[in-house]
């Protein structure tokens, strides 16, 4: 897991796919645009706008196989659930291949505040769990193909 301001310099730019990111944020108002997903390359890259409001309940642990997940508050903020995918044993929704998703009902080991401005990058082995916000938030979740990493 990568957790900095998304205009850091240093944090993100050894990731050989983040100019991808970075290039899309740059030439697309995600702030403004109409929620839903949006291509940046095809399947192997593409974002989900959404926005999410407050409300009762806690979701649980997920983890992926095929994505990387980066998510970005761009209004407003929210927190994120974190344990490390080795430390999981409680499945409560074996992995599902269409879905890309595997859900657990362990603890999780840490919560990250994801303020305005803030993006997180979270691998197949985080296992993460995106809570409802306080407040009305705006977010976008860049989904990347794990072959960008080889």
């Amino acid at each position: 897991m990568i957790v900095d301001v998304i205009s850091s310099p240093t944090s993100f730019v050894h990731l050989p796919w983040f100019s991808k990111v970075s290039e899309f944020l740059a030439s697309h108002d995600l702030a403004t645009c109409e929620p839903g997903r949006y291509d940046v390359d095809g399947d192997q890259c593409f974002v989900i706008v959404a926005d999410d409001v407050q409300r009762d309940e806690v979701a649980p642990l997920e983890a992926h196989r095929a994505y990387i997940d980066v998510q970005i508050a761009l209004r407003g903020s929210f927190d994120i659930m974190w344990a490390p995918l080795s430390s999981c044993a409680l499945v409560t929704k074996p992995y599902d291949v269409d879905d890309d998703v595997e859900l657990y009902a362990d603890v999780p080991a840490t919560r990250v505040h994801v303020a305005e401005g803030t993006a997180v990058v979270l691998y197949p082995d985080d296992a993460h769990a995106p809570q409802p916000p306080s407040v009305a938030v705006r977010k976008c979740i860049f989904k990347v193909h794990t072959s960008y990493m080889q």
